[in-house]
Formats: C-alpha cells, sequence, structure tokens
C-alpha cells in the first residue's frame, strides 16, 4: 500500500507549503496588533449598523428571532447533547480541511479528538491562519446563508440571526474549553486577535441581513471612514499650523 505521505506530489506540496507557512507565519503579529488597533473602527462601524436598524424593522425583527431562537435552543438539553459537539467538530474539521488543501497542505486523514482540537492530519506543521480559522471563519454561518438564498429575505435574516449566534457560541464554548490549535497560537494572540475578528466578522452578516451586499459595503465603508475622518482631521490640523505660522 502506497503511503500518500511519501509520494512525489506530496512531498512537492509539502516544500511549497513549507514555504508558505514561513510567509504566514511573519504576519502573525502584526495581524494580532492590527486586530487590536481595529477595534475602535469596528464598534464605530456597529454604531452605524445600529442607527440603520429603524429604516429596516421588518428584517431587524427577523433577525433578533434568529437569535432569539437560537437562544432557546441553546438553552434547551439538545445543546448538551453529544450531537451538539459533534456538530462543532465537523464544522471545525471543514474549515480546517478546506484552509489546508488551500494552503497546499495535503489533508492525509482524521485522527481521534483526544485534546479537544481538529481531528484533521495534514502535512506538514501548518500555520497560524490554518490554526485560527475555525474561531472566526462563519462556516456554519455561509452554509446557511447558501442555503437561505431560496427563500425570501426576510426568512433569510431570521436563518442569519441563527447561524451568526451559533458561530459567536461555538467560539466562545471551544476558547472556555481550550483547544489544541488554541494552545498552539498562545493565550496572548487568541486575547488579541480572535475578539475583533469575530466582532468584525459579526458586523458584516448583521449589515447583510438588513440591506443584502450593500448593508456589508456599507459597514465596511464605514468602518475605513473612521481612519479617513482621522487622516483628514489630522491633515487640517497640520494646515492650520503652517498657515498660523506663515501668518505670523
Amino acid at each position: 500500500m502506497v503511503n500518500k505521505a511519501n509520494t512525489p506530489s506530496t512531498l512537492k506540496f509539502a516544500m511549497i507549503s513549507k514555504r508558505i507557512d514561513r510567509m504566514v507565519e511573519w504576519t502573525k503579529w502584526p495581524a494580532a496588533c492590527l486586530a487590536v488597533l481595529s477595534l475602535p473602527l469596528t464598534v464605530y462601524a456597529w454604531t452605524q449598523l445600529f442607527s440603520q436598524v429603524p429604516k429596516y424593522p421588518g428584517f431587524s425583527i427577523m433577525f433578533g428571532i434568529g437569535v432569539g431562537l437560537f437562544v432557546l435552543l441553546a438553552r434547551s438539553t439538545l445543546a448538551k447533547t453529544a450531537f451538539a459537539r459533534r456538530l462543532i467538530e465537523l464544522e471545525r474539521d471543514l474549515t480546517q480541511s478546506v484552509l489546508a488543501m488551500a494552503m497546499m497542505h495535503p489533508v492525509i486523514g482524521y485522527g481521534q479528538n483526544q485534546n479537544k482540537g481538529s481531528r484533521v492530519r495534514w502535512l506538514g506543521r501548518g500555520n497560524w491562519i490554518m490554526l485560527a480559522a475555525p474561531y472566526f471563519v462563519p462556516t456554519a454561518t455561509l452554509i446557511l446563508w447558501l442555503v437561505s438564498l431560496i427563500l425570501f429575505q426576510s426568512l433569510r435574516c431570521l436563518v442569519l440571526g441563527f447561524g451568526i449566534s451559533y458561530h459567536v457560541t461555538a467560539v466562545a464554548l471551544q476558547c472556555s474549553s481550550g483547544t489544541s490549535e488554541l494552545r498552539r497560537l498562545g493565550r496572548k494572540f487568541c486575547w488579541m486577535f480572535l475578539p475583533a475578528a469575530n466582532l468584525f466578522v459579526a458586523g458584516l452578516v448583521a449589515a447583510y441581513s438588513l440591506n443584502g451586499f450593500s448593508g456589508a459595503g456599507d459597514f465596511v465603508a464605514n468602518w475605513l471612514g473612521l481612519i479617513r475622518t482621522a487622516f483628514e482631521s489630522l491633515w487640517n490640523l497640520f494646515f492650520a499650523a503652517e498657515t498660523s505660522s506663515n501668518a505670523s
């Protein structure tokens, strides 16, 4: 029987993936610092999003109903069953499998989940994006969104409210219990990166629920708009100072 880990094609992928890992690992702490610095921008974008809620009362209510339905389900006995834990594991495995293949890490199998982490076994060590992806990429929400495209927009809002609530709760549960991926990433990095990333992702989903891709675009525009406003303010102060200096 041929060992998949030692075939020529797999070894070629291993060389490419090692180079990708080195480049990606250089971005780990810059990404964490940028995430922390972006928090005020995301909070500002959220305040602008809340101001848009009265314009879309129906969609806002349906999104809230979706959140409420998940809260009720989370408080039921079903949330404490092995099925619920298995669902979280499957989503994590799917996310990491896709990221591993995208970054040239052939998936060579699925092991036992003994260390409260992913069962995915890929060739090579991997990088921080592959490890962190299940904790900020809302894979289940994206799948629900694709399914909901056949529904009316109001029902789509309900589905997305349910989906993003599931994502946030699943991430919180895994972070509280700890997993092998989170331990490899380190507590400091997780606190710096994951809250900011998930707040931004949740904002995008909520904005899309209210006004489709235009709403999501407005959320990003508001996020970037605060940077533009800050630069404009600094420029105006500098220009005013220069004008005052020349006048004197």
